[in-house]
């Protein structure tokens, strides 16, 4: 489930109830860190999260009758906050044993297991209706039909820039909104899309792809009823900054995710692409924004597959890849916007100023936002409202260049190989790596410490994991002059298009100070077709693609 616990950290007076409490619970002072908690819940009384802490808190003092009501209040924000499914973490939480004894302990669980079973029913019968839904939305609105009626020997280019008429979705819509599914692994994935009200299927959309944090801990995706409050999980503050963009929220799981699953990884371009297929969307305005575990998948997209992206928004960031190596070079072509705290146990400030600096000076327009006084859920607390304003208006000004004057890219996966025009195809590990091909990397030391957000510990890390040998390659393009360089790199592609080239005279290559093409070429039109057809990208359409061994 995605909403298991909710927290507000706000005020300073909030947040020194917490610190008492931890300090209480050092001291053994359990009837002590009970009461800081029920401080702490006066100000947040629908958090589920600290309803729970007081439980076990004056279970600990041996409180069985404080500690039946702090349950009881527990039961009552799990229904605020959509996580029906806990009977199972109430049986094997050891600290409640001694009111296993108690009729009511029974009672209570009984209660909350055939709750269970109902919210299972319902589940079943919303989640077909969401299906049959997906079905026909699907069935009604694909603009991919239309491409049948192309006349592909005409003039294919300036066609395909006007060819697709979309429709209004709002019969498929309930309060703007709809769950739709993808096929993963063989498996339906749902996700949800959120449908601006001023919405007009005749213009073209910007949209804004929020992936929430959580995901080790989340096994399921729950009843499709619940998607319209998806964006929880990652910030309250979403939908009032979010009403002109089409929101698109996958939804992961611990098996499938963006962060640590390839598949996963997978996931949000092919729903960013198969969208495009029903709703009119800016392809030069698609952003991506997250928290958390969902932070470091904006990362990763940053640095192993920015093409599809205009800009990339990271709250509470961990800036590591978890499925291969950190290129951080990689960033060149984008900016990424890190909105930081400095009480979080995610990653410390220390590390948030030095990979600020360590980016800007690799090249990568990278933008720290830190906030000062509070802890890792800082995005779902009432005080990051006007901050994470500064956020929106920075999307506001970020449009994609899919043609940058020069490219670094490198990777260890040539399946995550391309970078806007350039692709690696093939790595040759066995090679000498080229003197500008390095690994940067840094030491962090001090963590802030999870249980006391004043304090840090002492852990040795490495920011970075380079588990394989990879290829990098620097492209750069001047006029119809192309200059590579590569390392460790044994094939590439470059992608061609009358936005990058002159038709008019020839392509010149030069691979590693030696021109190895000169040539004047046309249109490919069944590559420009079949590209266009598997990436509906009507910003960037792709006319050419020259393929080349390095020697």
């Amino acid at each position: 489930m995605l909403f298991a616990f909710t927290f507000s950290y706000g005020k300073a007076q909030t947040r020194n109830y917490f610190t008492a409490a931890d300090s209480c619970l050092k001291l053994k002072d359990y009837a002590c860190a009970a009461t800081n908690y029920e401080l702490c819940l006066k100000a947040d009384p629908e958090s589920n999260g600290i309803a729970y802490m007081v439980a076990k808190a004056w279970a600990m003092a041996n409180d069985k009758e404080k500690t039946f009501a702090a349950l009881n209040l527990y039961i009552k924000n799990n229904a605020l906050n959509y996580n029906p499914f806990f009977s199972e973490q109430l049986l094997k939480e050891k600290k409640f044993d001694f009111l296993k004894d108690d009729p009511r302990w029974v009672a209570m669980i009984v209660s909350v297991q055939k709750e269970e079973a109902g919210v299972t029913e319902q589940e079943i019968k919303a989640n077909a209706a969401a299906k049959l839904n997906d079905r026909n939305f699907a069935a009604a609105m694909d603009v991919r039909p239309q491409l049948a009626r192309l006349n592909i020997n005409g003039e294919l280019y300036t066609e395909l820039k006007k060819l697709i008429i979309y429709k209004s979705p709002k019969a498929y819509l309930t309060d703007n909104g709809i769950a739709l599914y993808i096929r993963i692994d063989g498996k339906d994935v749902p996700f949800y899309v959120s449908v601006p009200v001023t919405y007009n299927p005749a213009i073209a959309n910007p949209v804004l792809v929020v992936l929430h944090g959580g995901i080790l801990y989340s096994k399921g995706y729950g009843n499709a009823d619940s998607f319209p409050m998806v964006y929880r999980a990652t910030s309250e503050h979403i939908p009032n900054y979010s009403k002109k963009y089409i929101t698109i929220y996958p939804i992961g799981t611990s098996v499938l995710n963006w962060m640590n699953t390839e598949s996963g990884f997978d996931m949000v371009n092919k729903i960013v692409v198969y969208l495009k297929a029903f709703l009119n969307i800016d392809d030069n305005r698609v952003e991506l924004l997250g928290h958390s575990n969902g932070a470091t998948g904006v990362f990763t997209y940053l640095v192993k597959s920015p093409s599809l992206y205009a800009g990339f928004y990271g709250m509470n960031t961990q800036p590591k890849v978890f499925i291969g190596g950190t290129f951080l070079q990689n960033g060149v072509t984008r900016q990424f916007y890190n909105f930081a705290t400095d009480k979080d146990y995610y990653y410390p400030p220390q590390a948030v100023k030095t990979i600020d600096s360590l980016a800007n000076s690799l090249g990568v327009n990278w933008h720290t936002d830190l906030n000062k006084g509070y802890p890792h859920w800082f995005p779902s607390m009432k005080e990051s409202l006007q901050p994470m304003a500064k956020i929106f208006e920075d999307m506001e000004t970020r449009v994609r260049n899919p043609y940058p004057k020069e490219i670094y890219f490198e990777t260890d996966n040539i399946k995550d190989g391309a970078s806007d025009w350039i692709t690696i195809t093939g790595l040759d590990t066995l090679s000498k790596k080229a003197s500008w091909q390095i690994d940067p990397n840094f030491k962090i030391t001090a963590w802030i410490d999870n249980s006391d957000f004043n304090k840090t510990i002492h852990r040795e890390a490495m920011a970075f994991d380079y588990p394989h040998r990879s290829g990098a390659i620097k492209a750069k393009k001047d006029g119809n002059n192309i200059y590579i360089e590569t390392s460790d790199v044994a094939s590439f592609a470059i992608k061609l298009n009358r936005e990058m080239i002159d038709y008019r005279q020839k392509v010149n290559i030069y691979l590693n100070g030696r021109k190895v093409y000169s040539q004047k070429i046309m249109p490919d039109k069944q590559y420009t077709f079949a590209n266009f057809k598997s990436q509906l990208d009507r910003k960037v359409i792709w006319e050419n693609e020259l393929q080349f061994d390095v020697k």
